[in-house]
This record gives C-alpha cells, structure tokens and sequence, in this order.
C-alpha cells in the first residue's frame, strides 16, 4: 500500500509549520486548479510544484486535494486553509499598494514645526516646490518659539523643524542648512533710511525695536553691537516677523534676518545692509529615535533646493 493512502491517520510530521513557498504553492495551485497552471503562474516547473505540494501535505499530515482522474479537487481541509492564506496575501496587497502610494504621489501627512521668520517665505516657497511632486501629500505646519521646537518632536507632534539655532536635545538631530544676513528694516522717512548701511552706533539715540538676549536674533545681534547697544531698545519683540509689523507702523528701525521679509513688506520699508555684518543660521531638525519619514526627507530636499541662489531682500547679489 502507498503511504499516501493513509495519510490522512497519521497526523502531521512532527508538527512543522509551513513556509512562505509552501503557501504561495497551495495558494497557486487553488487558484490555477491544477499542477501545471500552477507552475506556470509561478514560472516554475510542473515537477518542482508536485514536490512542493507533496512535502506540504506531509507536514500537515493530511491532504489538500483529491486526485480524481488526473484533475485536482481541493479537500474541505484545502477550502478553510484557502480562504485564510487569502486573507494574508489581501494585507500583503493593501501593504504593496500604500508601499507604492507613499513612493510615488508622496501620499500621508507631513508635520513641519518652524520659527515664525521661515514661516513668511522660506516655508511657503519650499512647500510650492515640494507639493509640485508630492500632490497627494497633506501638511500640518505650525508656527512655534524656540523654545517649544523639542516638545512637538517628544510629543510626535513634528517630523522636520526649521529654525535659527539647533535645539539641544539628544534624541534631536540637526544639520545646519544656511547662513541668513541681518538687515535693518526702517519706517519710510526714518532719517536713518539716508544712510547707505545701518552701523551701531546709529541706534545711540534713536529709539528702535530690538530683542531680549537670550532669544535667537538677540544672541546674533550681540557681535554686532559689541558691548550692547548705547540705547537700549525702546520695544522689545520676541520675533522678527512681529518686528517688521511695528516698524510698518512707524514705531521705528528693526534688526531682522533677511528671509523673514515678504516682497510686500520690502515695498513699503526701506531696507539697508549692516556693517559689521551679522547673520543668523537655518538649521533643519529630526527626532534620531526613528528615520525621518519619506516626505519629511523630501520637503528638506525643497527646502536646501529654495535656499540655493536666492536673491534676498536687502542684500546685495553675490
């Protein structure tokens, strides 16, 4: 007698689980209906199938199909294990076809967290670049201090930040991507719009718009004006964004980086270099718990792209 003829009382073969190959086999040969339609969806041989199927119905110890007149009948056995090995391979699909969304139309939702003075330009000029590729891409973009950018990371809150200064933090990764001018930015009228460059010695008496020490732009001010300015400002402001509002008001000259200046806004102030010359940093950062999302990476490939050869209000070409 043929051992396979009583297969189906011995139980399975020291209950060894099936491997992936034995599946996708089982699973071929179910929707083919036979051995050789089988083989030739899986661009094997016919041989290499019946072997396959073979060393399957050994492990569990009983059959898959009946052999009925050269033609292959799957067993109630066959039909249960089928309708769960479908279930597998629709989640393996639906795994494919968000695999393939992500790569290519930049599908999910991007959070990017940044300083207000990158959210007047550097941001909306970067999200035009980006969304040109990344179309089915949603962004969340939040506006935020220095002071809270570590926090939207910890929380899951942010996948890239851009700011003036790198957050230190060590589950926080940083690249410094720029180095932004400080330009003067006055009333029109101001009798120091007469002046070619804006020096510190110009601020002596005039009362002005600055910013508390420890913030950003007021770290960055402190080569500029040495030992602290002779006047101290007569408002302090805590973003340069807010700082280009009060002087369209007419409350007086500011110090700001250069990217925080819409074309709107240099229409209607009078913009001058400063000598000695300072600058402030962007800088991009990531949570080093996990990699960088997809489109994170790409929206910082826009952002580097934007950076690069842009003519800056106030600031000379070159």
């Amino acid at each position: 007698m043929e051992a396979d003829a009583y297969a189906d009382e011995v139980g399975p073969s020291a209950g060894r689980p099936l491997n992936l190959r034995q599946i996708e086999v089982f699973r071929a040969i179910m929707m083919a209906g036979s051995i050789s339609g089988a083989g030739r969806m899986l661009h094997v041989s016919q041989p290499a199938v019946s072997r396959v199927l073979a060393l399957t119905e050994t492990r569990l110890g009983y059959r898959l199909f009946e052999r009925v007149k050269s033609r292959l009948s799957p067993t109630a056995e066959a039909r249960r294990l089928y309708a769960e090995v479908e279930q597998v391979y629709g989640g393996i699909q639906r795994v494919n076809d968000l695999a393939a969304s992500l790569g290519q139309s930049g599908a999910g939702m991007l959070k990017i967290v940044a300083s207000a003075s990158f959210g007047q330009r550097l941001i909306p000029m970067a999200l035009e670049r980006f969304r040109g590729r990344n179309a089915g891409a949603r962004v969340d973009y939040r506006s935020v201090t220095f002071d809270e950018l570590a926090a939207y990371f910890l929380s899951g809150q942010a996948d890239i930040g851009i700011s003036m200064q790198p957050p230190d933090h060590p589950n926080l990764t940083s690249v410094r991507l720029a180095q932004v001018p400080v330009i003067c930015v006055l009333p029109p009228g101001h009798p120091l719009a007469s002046h070619d460059a804006i020096l510190p010695e110009d601020f002596s008496s005039a009362a002005w718009i600055g910013y508390p020490r420890d913030t950003p732009l007021g770290r960055a001010l402190q080569s500029f004006f040495g030992d602290g300015p002779r006047c101290a400002a007569a408002i302090e402001v805590h973003s340069p964004v807010t700082a280009c509002s009060f002087v369209q008001q007419g409350l007086g000259p500011a110090l700001v980086d250069a990217w925080c200046v819409t074309p709107d806004q240099a229409a209607h102030m009078a913009l001058r270099p400063i000598k000695p010359e300072a600058s402030v940093e962007i800088w991009a950062t990531h949570s080093n718990l996990t990699a960088p999302p997809l489109l994170a990476r790409r929206f910082l490939a826009a952002v580097k792209k934007t950076l690069e050869g842009q003519v800056l209000p106030g600031v000379a070409p070159g």
